[in-house]
């Protein structure tokens, strides 16, 4: 992964380009996910031995989700820097009225640069363009940054996980948040 030269805290600039990830990106997805775990495995909420050890035919299958589920790249030119995505828990019109917020990561030396927030938007505003009334995640803590750019979306805490997962020994809870479409 190429690292980029600009000042930390730039905000993102118009060669940033999103779009929808499909199964031709797995391999950069892959690389992308293996580049912050390897920064740091708790937001990832797993090893990096055990994302090493997730096969690529995976990820495929994953990009490759029918719609409204969709995934979405910010990418400066070929460079995959960061995803968010959206999909649905159910196909059951009981749920079909929320969807869940999962794999919003930003490459380590991209940070700062409201990558993740842009990203972040455009997977809401594709949820909310298919009627979803609202929007879930799970953020593994610590993750402050990660917990301060859903707040200042309107995302609200709803319940936490004691020992969502362990890493390294160490057990680590979950932040269960929730935005509402009103709208809908």
């Amino acid at each position: 992964m190429t690292a980029l030269h600009r000042t930390p805290g730039a905000a993102v600039n118009e060669a940033l380009h999103i779009r929808r990830l499909s199964e031709a990106d797995a391999e950069r997805f892959a690389a992308l996910r293996r580049a912050v775990t390897t920064d740091n495995p708790i937001p990832m909420g797993l090893s990096l031995e055990e994302e090493l050890a997730r096969p690529i035919e995976g990820f495929r299958a994953q990009l490759a989700y029918p719609e409204p589920n969709a995934a979405f790249g910010a990418f400066l030119q070929d460079e995959l820097l960061g995803c968010a995505a959206v999909a649905w828990p159910s196909k059951l019109p009981s749920s079909r009225h929320k969807t869940n917020l999962w794999g919003v990561f930003v490459a380590p030396g991209a940070r700062g640069r409201g990558i993740g927030r842009t990203l972040v938007q455009h997977a809401l505003a594709h949820a909310f363009g298919h009627g979803v009334r609202r929007v879930n995640l799970l953020v593994y803590l610590p993750n402050e940054p990660a917990v301060c750019l859903y707040r200042s979306l309107g995302f609200e805490p709803c319940g936490r996980e004691p020992e969502a997962v362990r890493l390294a020994g160490v057990y680590h809870d979950g932040l269960h948040m929730s935005l509402a479409n009103h709208a809908a």
